[in-house]
C-alpha cells in the first residue's frame, strides 16, 4: 500500500535533479536523470513532458510530439505540454495545429503572456492578421516590456494597412528595447507607407547604425532611395532585397560599359530570374541590351515565359531558372542589371516596344474583338498572398465608374476571375475572354495579342502593368497613395515605359474615387 506513492515521490525526485542537470548545462545527466524517472513511473506526465523538450531540442520533432501527446492525454490540463507542443508543431510549420495547441495553453495560462506571443505568431503566419493583432495586444497588456510582442503587433498592423497604428506599435518596441535594429527598420517601412520619407531614412539610417549588416534595413532603405530617384545609392542597397537565405546568386562584381562594346562581344554572361513575372518583364530589356550589344547571353527563368521573351528578336540561350550550371564571365540575378549597367534615373533604357505579340495570334484576336466602341481591358487583383502587398489589388466593385461610360467596351484580362466576385452592372458590361486565352503551357501569349487590339489597359500594379509597357500599348496604373518603388514619388508617367500613366490614390487609398478620375478622362476623350 506504501509503495505506490514512494515510487512517485522518487520518480519526482528524479525528474527534478533532471530539470536541475539540465539547467546547468549538464544535458546528458539530465537525460539520465529522466529516463530514470520514466522507468519507475511510465505514465508520469511531467516526466514524459520534460522527454518531449529535450528531444526537441536536440532535433527529434517527431519524437517529443509523441511524448507531449502522451503526456497530455494523461493531464490534459497541463498549460506547458500545450505550448511546447505547439512549438514542435510551429517548426515543422503545421501552422494550424499549432495555432490550435497555443490556443489550448494560451485557455489554460491566460495571464502567460509568452504563450499568446506565440498563439499570435502562428495566427500572423497563417494570414489572420487582425486577429493576430489582436492577440497580441492581449500580450503586451500583460507584460508592456515585451519588445519583440510590440515589433510583431507593428508587423501584423503594417501587413493590414494600419500603418498609423504600426508607426506607434514600433515606437512602444523602441521604447522597450532602445537598440532594436528591427523595430527602427519597421518605423521606416511604416513612415515611407505614411508618405513621411525624412523620418523613414532617418529610421533605417538608425538601425544601419545599430546593426550595420542588417539586410532588412539595408534593402529597404535602397528601395526608399530608388524611389526618391537616387540610383547610384539604391541599387547598392536593392542588392540585399532577398530573404535570408533565399538569394539565388551572389551578390555581382560585375559591370557593363556599353559605351567600350568590345568589351561586351562574346562575354557570356548568365541572368538569372530572381522575382515575380513583372520584374522580370521589367529587366528583361537589360538581357536584350547585352545581347545586341555582343554577349553570349543565357536566361535562366521559368520555362512558360521563354515564348515571349524570345519575341524581342534578341539571340540568346534559355534554360530552367534553377539550372546554373556551367563556365561564366558573369551570373547576375536580372533584377541586378540595372546596377550591373550603371542606370540612373536619366539614363533608363526605355526603347519600347522590346517585346511583341504574334502576328498570328493578334490577327485571331482582332476577329474575336471585331466592333464597335473604344475597348478598355481590365485587371484588377495580382499575387492575394499578404506578404507580397495584396493592397495594390482593387476591389472589383471600384471599377463601377467604368461601367457606365458610353461607347465603350470593357474587356476582363483578369486570369482566373469569379463572376461572383464581379459587381451585377459590371459584369454585364464585361467581355469575359479569359476561359480562352493561355490555355497552354506558355504564359502572357494571348493575353499579349489581346492587349495588341485595346485602345488601352486599365490595371493595378501587377504584371498586366509591365506586359503592356513592355508591348508599348498604353496602359494605366491604378496606385495607391504611396506605391512601391519602381513608380517613384509623385510622377504622373514612369521612366520606365513612354506608354504608361499613373493614377495615384488620394490619401486613405480610396480606389473608387480613382477609378471616378480615370472615367472621367476617358469620357473626355
Amino acid at each position: 500500500m506504501h509503495g505506490v506513492p514512494h515510487d512517485a515521490a522518487a520518480a519526482r525526485a528524479l525528474l527534478d535533479a533532471g530539470v536541475r542537470a539540465h539547467a546547468a548545462g549538464r544535458i546528458e545527466e539530465g537525460i539520465a536523470a529522466v529516463d530514470a524517472a520514466l522507468r519507475i513511473e511510465p505514465d508520469f506526465p511531467e516526466a514524459l513532458s520534460f522527454a518531449g523538450f529535450i528531444l526537441h531540442q536536440r532535433g527529434h520533432g517527431a519524437g517529443a510530439l509523441r511524448f507531449y501527446e502522451r503526456a497530455l492525454s494523461l493531464k490534459p490540463g497541463d498549460a506547458t505540454a500545450w505550448f511546447n507542443r505547439g512549438m514542435v508543431l510551429y517548426g515543422a510549420r503545421k501552422l494550424e495545429e499549432a495555432r490550435e495547441s497555443f490556443a489550448r495553453a494560451c485557455a489554460l495560462r491566460p495571464d502567460a503572456a509568452g504563450y499568446h506571443c506565440n498563439h499570435g505568431a502562428a495566427l500572423f503566419e497563417l494570414g489572420r492578421l487582425s486577429e493576430a493583432a489582436e492577440i497580441y495586444e492581449r500580450a503586451l497588456a500583460l507584460d508592456p516590456r515585451l519588445a519583440q510582442t510590440a515589433l510583431n503587433l507593428g508587423n501584423a498592423l503594417m501587413r493590414l494597412g494600419r500603418y498609423r497604428e504600426a508607426r506607434e506599435a514600433y515606437l512602444h518596441a523602441i521604447d522597450a528595447r532602445a537598440d532594436y535594429a528591427m523595430a527602427f527598420c519597421g518605423l521606416g517601412i511604416v513612415a515611407k507607407e505614411l508618405g513621411n520619407f525624412d523620418e523613414a531614412m532617418r529610421a533605417f539610417d538608425k538601425a544601419l547604425e545599430l546593426e550595420p549588416n542588417s539586410e532588412e534595413a539595408l534593402s529597404n532603405r535602397g528601395c526608399l532611395q530608388l524611389q526618391l530617384g537616387d540610383f547610384a545609392a539604391g541599387w547598392e542597397g536593392y542588392e540585399y532585397r532577398w530573404s535570408r537565405g533565399s538569394r539565388p546568386v551572389p551578390i555581382s562584381s560585375a559591370r557593363f560599359d556599353f559605351s567600350a562594346p568590345e568589351y561586351l562581344i562574346g562575354r557570356k554572361t548568365l541572368v538569372v530570374n530572381d522575382h515575380g513575372l513583372g520584374d522580370t518583364i521589367q529587366f528583361f530589356r537589360y538581357a536584350v541590351l547585352l545581347a545586341r550589344a555582343g554577349a553570349e547571353v543565357t536566361f535562366a527563368g521559368p520555362r512558360k515565359m521563354w515564348r515571349l521573351l524570345s519575341s524581342s528578336g534578341a539571340k540568346m540561350s534559355w534554360r530552367e531558372e534553377n539550372d546554373l550550371a556551367g563556365d561564366f564571365d558573369d551570373v547576375l540575378a536580372i533584377s541586378s542589371l540595372p546596377r550591373a549597367c550603371g542606370t540612373r534615373l536619366v539614363t533608363i533604357p526605355a526603347p519600347t516596344p522590346y517585346l511583341f505579340a504574334e502576328p498570328e495570334r493578334i490577327a485571331f484576336w482582332r476577329a474575336r474583338l471585331r466592333g464597335v466602341g473604344m475597348k478598355i481591358g481590365l485587371c484588377w487583383r495580382g499575387n492575394v498572398d499578404f506578404r507580397v502587398d495584396p493592397r495594390r489589388s482593387i476591389p472589383p466593385e471600384a471599377f463601377l465608374p467604368l461601367a457606365g461610360l458610353e461607347n465603350v467596351r470593357l474587356i476582363n484580362l483578369q486570369k482566373g476571375a469569379r463572376a461572383e466576385e464581379l459587381p451585377e452592372a459590371l459584369s454585364g458590361r464585361m467581355e469575359n475572354l479569359t476561359e480562352d486565352f493561355d490555355l497552354g503551357p506558355d504564359a502572357f501569349i494571348d493575353t499579349a495579342a489581346i492587349v495588341a487590339n485595346l485602345d488601352l489597359v486599365v490595371t493595378c500594379d501587377t504584371s498586366m502593368a509591365h506586359l503592356a509597357g513592355a508591348l508599348g500599348r498604353p496602359v494605366w496604373v491604378a496606385l495607391r497613395h504611396i506605391s512601391e518603388w519602381r513608380w517613384m514619388a509623385g510622377r504622373a508617367d514612369s521612366p520606365w515605359y513612354p506608354s504608361m500613366r499613373l493614377f495615384r490614390c488620394r490619401e486613405g487609398d480610396d480606389w473608387t474615387a480613382l477609378l471616378c478620375d480615370m472615367a472621367e478622362q476617358i469620357r473626355r476623350r
